[in-house]
């Protein structure tokens, strides 16, 4: 056999692949694009805004890529699944066999082009996908109705609570494992609409029980004269900011690209707070390359593994069906990671490792025939 020929072939396997992935982008990018901008309407259709349109449409593509980030995984499998279903009904898969090269090739070569590729989201589109989240949450905000901002720096947790006739800017030190109900050594400082000084409260500990606040020994220094009563005293405040807003503000990952995950896991644990999402987010951009790679070798399952040709109907319905099967297995893997009942990182891989191990049987099989 020429020794040019796999090389020759390879080239024409990726180019071939390469296709059926622009395409599957492309259906994918536009159900994206429709959806997010559908969101948007619907959070804008009551707002009064002369360039809404505008707005709308940015935020609709800024929110899309970082969709397509996170689809990413069905992109591949669906694209593995039309490229197998196209070769096997050109006939083109017996070609390649009878010419002696073996089919692991046909396979092989889209699965390890999906690793490479995997990497490089990883490594070069998710820090523009994070850029853009920022964006994205920056511009909507100043649309929403809540305008309760968090930061979290070297100097403790930082909050700011928007009311009507004032600002709240809340800072603590820390909390204690992941209870939000507890804010150490915190300090609560009031200012007008222009921000000019109004009071601030120093209190050792907060407690909060929904939109209610309990501060114990807390000194106050009011504006009048700038008088402070160094009496502890507790104090009872009204927020609009509630636990589960304020667990809310750290959880989403998808503004932290992978470079700065590692820094910010460490930042936030200083602080007191595990920081699980992160590390769930962390490990699913470690997997990426590999869940890409097995989703080709899965989608071999019924095309290459299978005699009878079905429709392209067909196909897409089992598409489907394989992506709600792993999509499940992935949310149920980590749910139970989340819980406890498994170390969280493990939670992340073992659904690639069950793939993975189906799709080498499946290999195996599509070897020997």
């Amino acid at each position: 056999m020429n020794k040019y020929i796999p090389l020759i072939l390879t080239k024409y396997l990726i180019i071939e692949f390469s296709k059926c992935l622009s395409i599957m982008f492309l259906v994918f990018l536009s159900i994206s694009l429709l959806t997010n901008f559908v969101e948007e309407i619907i959070f804008f259709k009551e707002k009064n805004m002369d360039d809404i349109f505008l707005t709308i449409a940015t935020l609709t593509i800024f929110k899309t890529f970082n969709t397509l980030i996170e689809v990413s995984i069905f992109i591949f499998l669906f694209s593995g699944i039309f490229f197998f279903v196209k070769f096997s009904k050109n006939n083109e898969i017996n070609t390649i066999k009878l010419s002696g090269i073996s089919n692991l090739l046909v396979i092989l070569t889209p699965a390890f082009f999906s690793f490479f590729f995997g990497i490089f989201i990883v490594l070069a589109l998710t820090p523009i996908s994070s850029e853009g989240i920022k964006f994205y949450e920056k511009n909507k905000r100043s649309y929403s109705q809540n305008d309760n901002l968090i930061v979290i720096n070297d100097s403790g947790l930082w909050f700011m609570e928007k009311l009507k006739y004032k600002y709240k800017i809340i800072r603590a030190d820390k909390i204690v494992d992941n209870d939000f109900s507890k804010l150490y050594n915190s300090t609560i400082y009031e200012m007008d609409n222009d921000f000019n000084f109004l009071k601030r409260y120093d209190s050792k500990l907060i407690f909060i029980n929904k939109k209610n606040w309990v501060l114990e020994n807390t000194v106050v220094l009011e504006n009048i004269n700038n008088k402070k009563d160094k009496t502890e005293k507790d104090i009872k405040i009204n927020s609009t900011i509630e636990i589960n807003e304020l667990k809310n503000l750290f959880t989403n990952a998808n503004t932290i690209s992978f470079w700065n995950m590692l820094s910010n896991i460490e930042k936030i644990n200083q602080r007191g707070y595990s920081g699980d999402e992160l590390k769930i987010k962390f490990h699913k951009y470690l997997s990426l390359p590999f869940y890409l790679f097995s989703m080709i070798i899965l989608s071999t399952l019924f095309t290459l593994n299978i005699k009878k040709n079905y429709s392209n109907f067909i196909y897409i319905f089992f598409g489907i069906v394989l992506g709600i099967i792993v999509y499940f297995l992935n949310d149920l893997s980590i749910a139970l990671g989340v819980s406890g009942k498994m170390q969280l990182s493990l939670s992340v891989w073992i659904p690639i490792f069950v793939i993975i191990i189906i799709s080498t049987l499946n290999l195996i099989s599509i070897n020997e025939k």
